[in-house]
């Protein structure tokens, strides 16, 4: 329910605000959450055909880029962080920009959906973790680290989304408004 400030149960129309106080885990998952939320939002109103039109010249697509992101969160959080065994990619070792060529007929929203089940599965594993100190299982890397580092490689794609989409049909913004 909207409070009033343009907010609903700490989300702002559907933007997690992070938190402005409290511990460092949850500020940091705030943050990454934060981004995930943008990217969600950038992405949810728009035709599957407008968004798979805007493409860079070496073929960076909106698609691709939740694809890569959905990858990228299982990768370091499931594979490197807790060691999970049998996870599946959208690239292989044969086909490293795989995920990168999102086979047409994919739907944005299924895309989306399939980001939002990969963040919840990965924000259980940090949940599960007792520290941000512990070090990976298959790097030399604390969850500190990957964490901040998600939140880098979320921001970064975030403005590749904002530039992609504002190609694809003149839509900008930096947030939903008020």
């Amino acid at each position: 329910m909207d409070d009033g400030s343009g907010t609903a149960n700490g989300m702002r129309f559907g933007i997690t605000e992070a938190a402005h106080h409290g511990d460092e885990r949850t500020a940091l998952l705030g943050v990454l959450q934060r981004q995930r939320d943008l990217v969600g939002w950038k992405l949810r109103d728009a035709s599957d055909e407008v968004l798979g039109v805007a493409t860079t010249p070496t073929g960076m697509s909106l698609p691709g880029l939740v694809r890569h992101l959905t990858n990228v969160e299982r990768s370091w959080l499931r594979d490197v962080f807790a060691g999970q065994q049998g996870l599946a990619y959208d690239w292989t070792e044969q086909n490293p920009e795989a995920e990168w060529r999102v086979p047409a007929g994919t739907r944005m929203a299924d895309l989306l959906a399939g980001y939002v089940v990969e963040s919840r599965q990965c924000d259980a594993v940090v949940t599960a973790a007792r520290s941000l100190d512990i070090v990976s299982v298959r790097r030399n890397m604390s969850l500190r680290w990957i964490l901040l580092h998600l939140i880098e490689e979320t921001a970064r794609h975030l403005g590749h989304i904002d530039l992609l989409r504002e190609q694809a049909d003149g839509s900008t913004g930096e947030e939903p408004s008020q």
